[in-house]
């Protein structure tokens, strides 16, 4: 008994009897304030100990060298084409590629962003590039075959012209109508591609009319023409051409391929050359063997012999299939914009992705003329966050400036007020670490970048274009998800509760204390 008699002198809550205390109106009130106040703060620090803070540092880039960065984009231009329209990517490092295709996709669409055709990969057109179109040697014997041909025009030898000249649309109209095939060279006087074509395009025409004219049965089944895009604007425009020289390829009156709900253009892309334009021709219809043959006589050119004579019917689909399937035909949608949509594969240097029209190809582009009026869809560096990181770094950015700075220029639109209006985008992007909490939670890259854009007049020598420049930072940016240790939220909870007590305790004895001695000075002072 001794040994637990001193047990209790160890006691630290030593009891008092109850019948030695006393309740009192003031300790009520306070000991429901305090119990209120208590569960309040027990709520808030609970609370806080749920809810995760981010802890961030930065760091020099941990990249490994020669650790590719990905850009992603998808881009519409409403006003140009997808026969023209090139991906372009340069780096600080001198490294350029023009005309990406591999990972490039394009979807024709029309002046209001409407999809006009399916998404097709990029493929690059066929023909050879610039200068390797044709050669001195071969420009120079089409020059002599126009020029014999003018003189024999002019002396009454020959009545038929090269290439005809054609200025208004029923006139085009009726020129298609009247052959089973036509190409039509749609060139401007000042671009130096059309200049070389044209004696070469005349002497194919000329060459083709001799191979054609053998017997009456295939007088004119196939035929060349011209349209000056300079005199005849509106011409061209109706009929979609934003490069010169374009050479569209017309089968029954049109130069239109049904593909289901949709049509193509069909464009010649191949050598320009007298011989590789005059096998296009032939391959489009069949060369009469032996002086006869069997193609028909188109519809609105009968026979000197009978003029009432039944016509033969027009040329059949195979024609179409031949034009549709042929390697240097290249089909475009009967629409004025394009859609890009892909990746390129960088170095993490500064470099620049440009979105122009292909001028590598031996065509020239009118630059007052030419709109590069787009907007984003998409733009970002890395891979794409899903919806749930996209929120989780909404959390890392809240208190921030709003917005998504993975994708910055999504769904921003640019337009070309004036002519030859360039626009550039300038992107300094950031590579960001994050490291979720959790036991099975993975850490994550995220690309986000700053941008500014601004529209410039295009340089001479140049095409209008939108570019988008990029600096990759040389720091990364760590982010810690972290919440604080259990051992500290109890500690807290104890803290709140003992020393809300005490306060209270403490409040409570020096007002009650207060009130006893006013009352005692009353009792002395009725006494006196």
């Amino acid at each position: 008994m001794g040994i637990l008699t001193k047990a209790k002198g160890m006691d630290f809550y030593r009891k008092i009897p109850r019948d030695m205390t006393q309740g009192t109106y003031l300790g009520t009130i306070l000991s429901i304030l305090a119990t209120s106040l208590i569960v309040f703060l027990l709520i808030a620090e609970t609370r806080a100990y749920l809810k995760t803070t981010f802890e961030t540092k930065v760091v020099v880039d941990r990249s490994v060298d020669g650790e590719l960065l990905r850009i992603n984009f998808n881009v519409s231009f409403p006003a140009l084409s997808c026969e023209f329209a090139s991906v372009d990517v340069g780096d600080a490092l001198g490294l350029t590629r023009y005309n990406l295709t591999k990972t490039v996709f394009k979807r024709p669409i029309d002046g209001n962003f409407r999809p006009t055709g399916p998404l097709a990969w990029a493929e690059k057109t066929p023909g050879k590039d610039g200068d390797a179109h044709v050669n001195e040697e071969e420009l120079t014997e089409a020059q002599i075959v126009v020029e014999k041909h003018k003189e024999a025009l002019a002396t009454g030898r020959v009545t038929h012209s090269s290439a005809e000249p054609l200025t208004t649309e029923e006139e085009m109209q009726a020129f298609n109508d009247a052959h089973s095939v036509t190409m039509i060279n749609f060139y401007a006087p000042w671009c130096p591609w059309s200049q070389r074509l044209q004696p070469v395009f005349d002497a194919a025409a000329i060459q083709l009319h001799e191979t054609f004219n053998t017997n009456s049965q295939n007088m004119h089944s196939i035929a060349l023409g011209r349209v000056n895009c300079v005199e005849h604007e509106q011409l061209c425009r109706k009929h979609h051409i934003q490069g010169y020289p374009t050479v569209r390829i017309f089968t029954r009156g049109s130069d239109l391929i049904a593909h289901g709900r949709h049509t193509d253009h069909a464009s010649y892309h191949g050598d320009r050359t007298v011989s590789a334009i005059v096998e296009f021709g032939k391959s489009m219809v069949d060369v009469p063997a032996g002086g006869e043959g069997n193609i028909p006589v188109p519809k609105g050119k009968p026979t000197k012999d009978n003029e009432k004579k039944p016509q033969p019917p027009r040329p059949n689909e195979q024609i179409d299939f031949k034009v549709a399937n042929h390697a240097d035909v290249v089909q475009t949608r009967a629409s004025t914009g394009c859609s890009i949509t892909g990746f390129v594969l960088v170095k993490k240097v500064p470099g620049h992705v440009f979105f122009t029209a292909d001028a590598k190809n031996g065509h020239s582009f009118d630059v007052d003329k030419l709109n590069v009026t787009h907007q984003v869809h998409h733009f970002y560096f890395g891979q794409q966050l899903s919806a749930s990181r996209q929120k989780y770094m909404a959390r890392f950015h809240r208190g921030e400036k709003e917005g998504d700075w993975h994708d910055k220029l999504a769904n921003d639109f640019v337009v070309s007020k004036n002519p030859r209006t360039s626009h550039e985008h300038y992107l300094q992007t950031v590579l960001t670490t994050m490291q979720p909490l959790g036991p099975f939670a993975q850490p994550f890259n995220v690309y986000e970048y700053t941008q500014h854009t601004h529209s410039v007049k295009t340089p001479d020598g140049e095409t209008p274009r939108a570019k988008f420049h990029f600096t990759p930072s040389p720091v990364q940016i760590l982010g810690v998800e972290k919440r604080r240790e259990f051992y500290q939220f109890i500690t807290t909870l104890m803290a709140i509760v003992g020393g809300v007590y005490s306060v209270v305790g403490i409040i409570d004895g020096l007002m009650h204390n207060t009130s006893l001695m006013f009352k005692r000075k009353m009792q002395l002072g009725k006494a006196m």
